[in-house]
């Protein structure tokens, strides 16, 4: 069967415009980090972050903070609900805390193994320094995970089951003699 000239144009044109668009997708603009309404995180810091929280509440036979979007809900936390200047000093922490484990690992904290990162995370904790901006962030970045990860839906509907409504009212239950003191 013949193919006609306009079928010869048609294909021409759509193999023509399908090399002038593989260019333009193959350029996809790469992870730059979180972008939320009043802080920018960088793909570093945000890889950091979800680092600490997977050495914080690893995944074991229950999901960890990754796998419950604990670290994203720290984000949209410190975003929405924090002061500026509480901003500031968590992402000032965040970097001093990255600093300090490459310079003592000589490696960057989400590409270490569990075992430095426990050990690294031991020193901030016996650290005597309270006033240290290093232990402050630990400090503030693992009260707010443990509570993004108890908020979660599978801490709430698992773990610890909550109820909309606490001690239901049952209003036919047996009241035997036991139960009735006389006066």
């Amino acid at each position: 069967m013949p193919t006609s000239r306009r079928q010869v144009l048609k294909q021409i044109l759509f193999v023509s415009a399908g090399s002038a668009l593989i260019p333009t997708c193959l350029l996809l603009p790469q992870n730059k980090g979180l972008q939320l309404k009043h802080i920018s995180v960088s793909a570093d810091q945000e890889m950091i972050f979800a680092a600490l929280a997977d050495t914080l509440i690893p995944k074991t036979v229950s999901p960890g903070a990754l796998e419950v979007h604990a670290d994203l809900f720290v984000w949209k936390m410190l975003d929405d609900c924090t002061p500026k200047e509480e901003q500031e000093k968590f992402l000032k922490g965040l970097n001093a805390f990255s600093a300090a484990f490459q310079k003592q690992q000589k490696q960057f904290f989400n590409n270490a193994a569990s075992t430095e990162r426990l050990a690294f995370l031991e020193q901030l904790e016996l650290s005597k320094d309270k006033e240290d901006p290093l232990v402050i962030f630990y400090t503030k970045a693992k009260q707010r995970l443990i509570q993004a990860y108890s908020g979660s839906e599978f801490f709430m509907t698992k773990v610890q089951v909550y109820e909309q409504i606490p001690s239901r009212f049952h209003g036919c239950v047996p009241v035997s003699n036991q139960t009735i003191k006389p006066a």
